[in-house]
């Protein structure tokens, strides 16, 4: 995968997460407006008294309202805020290694990257990946080189570069992981 389809799955993933986020803003939208007033939605007259003034409505409508928005906010961030880093920051070699966790949820993909410095001074992140092309499957398991663009505000990995295309990191998925587990340490 070239580097500008890396970016067009990043911006179609931002894309789906957004219209997703919307739709449950929506639903929250619906919820409210079965509590206060069902006629609005189109709820039979004769039918509005088994929903108006249900705290139930209010409470997911509520709760849908803040998740939808809490949502747009992130999806609208998260990608822009990756490609400033991707656009402004100055990359660092280090080794790359993607794993898959599969379960009955479906397959999430990490990445294990490690500086390439003296082992004193050597670090370890394990980072969950965000956007995944096709292409991630097959490099599992593989040891490889790759360019690494540190998030300025953490100092965590946000991009990795590798010779097919990019990597983007998830909000809140990198943790550093233990000096052990690291290859030839």
């Amino acid at each position: 995968m070239t580097r500008q389809a890396s970016i067009a799955t990043l911006r179609r993933y931002s894309l789906i997460a957004w219209s997703v986020s919307l739709l449950l803003a929506a639903f929250g939208v619906v919820s409210l407006l079965l509590f206060l007033r069902p006629s609005f939605v189109g709820v039979d007259p004769g039918s509005a008294s088994g929903y108006e003034g249900k705290p139930i409505w209010l409470v997911f409508g509520v709760l849908f309202m803040i998740l939808g928005v809490v949502f747009q906010i992130t999806t609208y961030r998260w990608p822009r805020h990756l490609l400033r880093v991707l656009g402004t920051q100055s990359a660092f070699p280090m080794r790359l290694r993607v794993e898959a966790e599969e379960d009955s949820e479906g397959t999430r993909y990490y990445a294990r990257i490690s500086n390439e410095s003296a082992l004193s001074a050597r670090k370890c992140w394990r980072v969950g990946l965000w956007a995944p092309s096709r292409n991630t499957r097959d490099l599992i398991g593989r040891e490889l080189s790759a360019m690494v663009y540190l998030d300025p505000k953490t100092a965590e990995p946000a991009v990795v570069e590798y010779a097919d295309g990019y990597l983007w990191a998830m909000k809140g998925a990198v943790t550093p992981c233990p000096v052990s587990t690291l290859p030839d340490a």
